[in-house]
């Protein structure tokens, strides 16, 4: 899943509300210097499906950037669910239905994520820049919200938490539906010691459907892996 895009539109939007407009012109810059930075490395995603509680699927890939494209290389195999053999039968019939099920409500699930992902989308930058943007508390160095409504749908929301003291987002969280169900998406933020940052865990959850995917990034390596 890339967040980079849409984090460069959010983080645009807010840090633009926090700052002089005499200092706009160089948020821009600031942004593509960061985007371009994590171009130069490599790292790990894992990612694991969970549907009833139960762990069902795990991978690890190795992501890097080769001529400016990105490239995913499976590192490990998807994990096999326990208690999925090749039986026949009505057993067999029934985990072979749930799993094809599991498969459509992951494939349905990501595709409503890419339309918040979008690089190109209207919708996103006219509802963000119609934003609300507060403060988490007095202090000069408090974190700044800002909170967008009706994204992609009239219904959904999405609020980005600012760090002023680190210069970085630390957390977006989105409120969206599939089929009229609620959909969250979760994503929290580090960043590597040289600076840049990073979407380091996301948590995708829709409790109606008993699905949640959780992805990690880690083990950033700088070098020539990740050109």
């Amino acid at each position: 899943m890339n967040l980079k895009i849409l984090l460069l539109t959010i983080v645009a939007v807010a840090a633009a509300a926090q700052t002089p407009v005499e200092s706009r012109p160089e948020i821009g810059p600031k942004l593509k210097q960061n985007a371009e930075a994590l171009r130069q490395y490599s790292y790990k995603r894992r990612t694991q499906i969970t549907i009833d509680g139960q762990p069902r699927a795990t991978r690890v890939d190795l992501v890097r950037y080769i001529n400016g494209q990105e490239e995913t290389v499976p590192l490990e195999a998807p994990e096999r669910p326990s208690g999925q053999g090749r039986g026949g039968g009505l057993r067999g019939r029934m985990i072979q239905k749930k799993k094809e099920e599991m498969k459509e409500d992951v494939a349905r699930l990501t595709s409503l994520l890419h339309r918040y992902m979008s690089p190109g989308s209207d919708s996103m930058r006219a509802a963000l820049e119609k934003a609300a943007i507060s403060r988490t508390g007095p202090e000069p160095d408090a974190d700044i919200q800002l909170t967008a409504k009706g994204v992609v749908d009239p219904s959904d929301s999405m609020t980005l938490t600012w760090s002023v003291a680190r210069k970085r987002p630390e957390k977006i969280a989105i409120h969206a539906k599939l089929d009229g169900k609620p959909v969250d998406l979760a994503v929290n933020f580090a960043a590597l010691p040289e600076g840049p940052f990073y979407a380091a865990h996301t948590v995708v959850s829709a409790p109606k459907h008993d699905l949640v995917v959780n992805i990690d990034t880690f083990d950033y390596e700088r070098g020539e892996a990740g050109r």
